[in-house]
Parts: C-alpha cells; structure tokens; sequence
C-alpha cells in the first residue's frame, strides 16, 4: 500500500509523544524515533490494513497503531495512529531514527510518499 499526502505542521507536541513510547518502538518497530513526528495530510481518510498492523499497548498512556514504512523510497519508519488524538483523520504521523524534514529536505507543502512494509 502507498500512501501519498502533502506534508503540514503539527501541534509541536509529537516529541512528548515520542520520548513517551519510545521503548516500545525500539521493543516492536526495532528503532528508537527522533523526538518528534512528521504530520502528512492525505486526500481520504485511510482504511490501514489489519495484518501489517503494530498494536504498541504500553504501561501507561494509550494504545498506538503502528505500520512500519518506507518514506520516499529512503527511509524507514513507521505511521503511528495514537487512539487518543487530537488531530483530524487526514492528518498521519511518522517517526523515524532521524530528523525526517531534514533528511529528506522537506517544508510544508511538499509531497511525501510512504509505502507500508
């Protein structure tokens, strides 16, 4: 499945987010994020597929959906859906081990594609 969006800024709360679960992302996605997510915005709202999907229940804090992906056909990471969010159901998260905008050179506006693994 390949996911394209055109990518917006967040809430600049991701990195809470992160630093929150990321022993569990290191324990179920095999790495340790960047602190902070990229937000994409797509087209429709998405239906993810049930097999591919990462069900990350940590101690405390809510459960997160998880899908491990390829972001512009160069970087690993991962689509994280919290099911507690404030955002609206077009708009997805991605962490990965780096700094996305920045790897990637990216600013608001730009399309990104990520294709689930």
């Amino acid at each position: 499945m390949i996911i394209k969006g055109k990518i917006v800024s967040g809430l600049q709360k991701g990195h809470l987010f992160v630093s929150q679960y990321n022993p569990e992302f290191q324990k179920w996605l095999g790495f340790s994020s960047y602190p902070g997510t990229l937000n994409i915005k797509v087209k429709d709202v998405l239906l993810f597929p049930l097999q591919n999907k990462i069900q990350i229940k940590p101690p405390e804090g809510g459960i997160v959906d998880c899908y491990l992906t390829i972001i512009n056909n160069v970087l690993k990471g991962a689509i994280v859906i919290p099911h507690k969010t404030r955002h609206p159901r077009e708009i997805i998260e991605i962490i990965a081990p780096a700094n996305i905008r920045e790897m990637l050179h990216l600013k608001d506006g730009d399309e990104i594609q990520c294709e689930l693994e």
